[in-house]
């Protein structure tokens, strides 16, 4: 019960069902009269996925040093491939349900809607350990980077007017059919695989560990 309590939890935090509703948020975003709110939530959407998909590659190519944040807490923690669920769940979820909050008449709505967003993304983060997908630096590492990413949306958009954007029933039924799907057929997302593969690709060949100052585990002696 345990395992697919946590199969579901992680699989809030899949790229198969974030992006499709990261590219529904800002089109709402744009429709509603709000392009530039819009356009800063791609950029630190952007600068998220940039960052993970950086950090990975080098990773699988060339190794990360360990991670530097309380070792005393994570020695011996693998730290190869930083959660790309944390980051995108917490700068999802962070990003909306903090701007959502902004209209909320009620003053414990403005509380709980992020309370209930800090709940979740730390549920999907302990889910990415419980599933063994990853070590708990690694999703802490993911975490500061969806986390960060969210505050500099939220700082760039702090004089916009944040729009009223009403819940679409359809929206909550293609999320939960989404859900639904990942947890009966698997999650379908290549993104991992590819990365890794590049990594390989670009690690063998040097160039990459050469940038990052790294060497490739091939060539160490």
């Amino acid at each position: 019960m345990l395992a697919t309590a946590s199969g579901a939890i992680t699989h809030l935090g899949s790229s198969s069902l974030l992006v499709p509703l990261s590219a529904l948020y800002a089109t709402a975003l744009w429709r509603h009269h709000s392009a530039p709110l819009a356009l800063r939530w791609l950029l630190a959407l952007s600068l998220c996925l940039g960052a993970m998909v950086v950090l990975k590659l080098v990773g699988h190519g060339c190794g990360l040093p360990e991670f530097p944040l309380f070792p005393s807490l994570f020695a011996g923690d693998r730290f190869v491939s930083p959660s790309g669920h944390a980051a995108f769940s917490a700068v999802f979820y962070g990003s909306v349900s903090a701007l959502a909050a902004r209209n909320a008449q009620s003053r414990w709505l403005r509380i709980a809607l992020p309370l209930a967003a800090v709940v979740l993304v730390l549920a999907i983060g302990a889910s990415r350990v419980a599933v063994s997908a990853h070590s708990g630096a690694e999703v802490v590492a993911g975490l500061m980077i969806g986390g960060l990413s969210s505050l500099l949306f939220l700082w760039s958009s702090r004089k916009d007017s944040a729009p009223r954007l009403r819940p679409s029933p359809w929206l909550a039924g293609a999320m939960a059919l989404g859900l639904a799907l990942l947890l009966h057929a698997g999650d379908p997302s290549f993104v991992e695989g590819t990365i890794r593969w590049a990594a390989h690709q670009l690690g063998s060949e040097g160039s990459l560990c050469e940038l990052a100052g790294r060497v490739f585990p091939g060539n160490r002696g």
